[in-house]
């Protein structure tokens, strides 16, 4: 049972490695800062600065950068070219087209487009952060990291240049002590900056350290419907053997999220090690039934039925968690085991 048990643990730690429980997931982040209009104050205060100045490149940006948080490239595109034609010289034109080349996935263009805007105006932290970003996002960690570094030389109280470079240092110098620093300084300077405190969540939670459920339930009161944070915290309680604590917080995950199958899937797992073979099984159903393409959750309930004495269930389980990845080698030594 031991090695069965392994094979169900092992993919369930990966999951909890993340920042949020994937498997084929769709769910879309809590912090999605998408909207379906923009800001009415801030798109009819810069409508009515424009009524009386409609030549104004600044303006036209600004208003580009608004239609942009809002999704609306057309119109963004439309501000843009007229700034661009009225004054090609102005960082913030260069700015906004780079934002727009970067929500439209032409990071070429948008780094060719904030590096212009850095030329023009060395000190702009929106072109500089941006193009931290980018870098960051490509791998290009040396110049992510001096183009941060440039920035906390304009604003060493910035934290969202700590948090980046938080990251930076723990993917490039792969040095998580000192990213941890780094996302503290973020969280110092910002106290509810969600981004840092839950990287540091997750951080500590990979050490083992008993700080990480101190910065989850941070976010937790301020986001209470968070549903990946108590998954997260479920998840670090179960890495630390504490079944109850773990049970308290997956269970709170699904009732806020009832398709939150890795949480069900951790609840049967859990039950599974306290040999509850029934109650695994109905836990590993609700995760099939919050996600059908769902392996992990196949198998362990075939296990479960196998320990029920099901062995026809098992075995269809099994051939199921096979369907779904056909190389999950602890499925096809189950159906083999069985089938003998």
């Amino acid at each position: 049972m031991k090695n069965i048990l392994f094979a169900l643990f092992t993919t369930l730690f990966l999951a909890s490695c993340q920042n949020t429980p994937t498997e084929d997931s769709t769910n879309d982040s809590s912090d999605q800062k998408n909207v379906a209009t923009p800001p009415a104050s801030s798109l009819d205060s810069i409508n009515e600065l424009l009524s009386n100045d409609e030549l104004n490149a600044k303006k036209l940006a600004l208003r580009a950068k608004v239609y942009l948080r809002a999704n609306n490239v057309n119109a963004a595109r439309i501000d843009i070219g007229k700034a661009y034609v009225i004054d090609s010289n102005l960082a913030v034109v260069y700015e906004a087209r780079g934002e727009m080349s970067y929500l439209l996935n032409k990071g070429r263009a948008a780094q060719k487009d904030w590096e212009k805007c850095i030329k023009i105006d060395p000190k702009n932290s929106n072109c500089l952060l941006s193009l931290t970003e980018l870098y960051i996002t490509v791998q290009e960690y040396e110049k992510a990291l001096k183009m941060v570094n440039r920035q906390l030389e304009i604003d060493d109280k910035d934290p969202q240049a700590y948090f980046m470079k938080g990251i930076i240092i723990r993917d490039f110098k792969q040095d998580t002590g000192l990213a941890l620093q780094y996302f503290q300084n973020a969280v110092d300077l910002k106290q509810d900056y969600i981004e840092a405190l839950d990287m540091l969540g997750v951080t500590l939670a990979n050490r083992g350290d008993t700080l990480a459920p101190f910065y989850y339930k941070r976010i937790l009161d301020q986001q209470p419907q968070r549903w990946d944070v108590y998954y997260k915290l479920g998840a670090y309680y179960m890495n630390k053997n504490e079944e109850n604590r773990a049970l308290e917080a997956f269970t709170k995950a699904t009732q806020i999220n009832p398709a939150d199958a890795e949480s069900y899937y951790s609840m049967g797992y859990i039950h599974l090690t306290l040999r509850q073979f029934a109650k695994a099984r109905d836990l590993f159903t609700q995760s099939i039934n919050a996600r059908e393409r769902n392996y992990k959750a196949y198998y362990g309930r075939g296990y479960s039925h196998e320990m029920l004495g099901d062995i026809i269930n098992a075995k269809k389980d099994y051939q199921r968690a096979i369907k779904a990845l056909p190389q999950y080698t602890p499925a096809v030594e189950a159906l083999e085991r069985i089938s003998k």
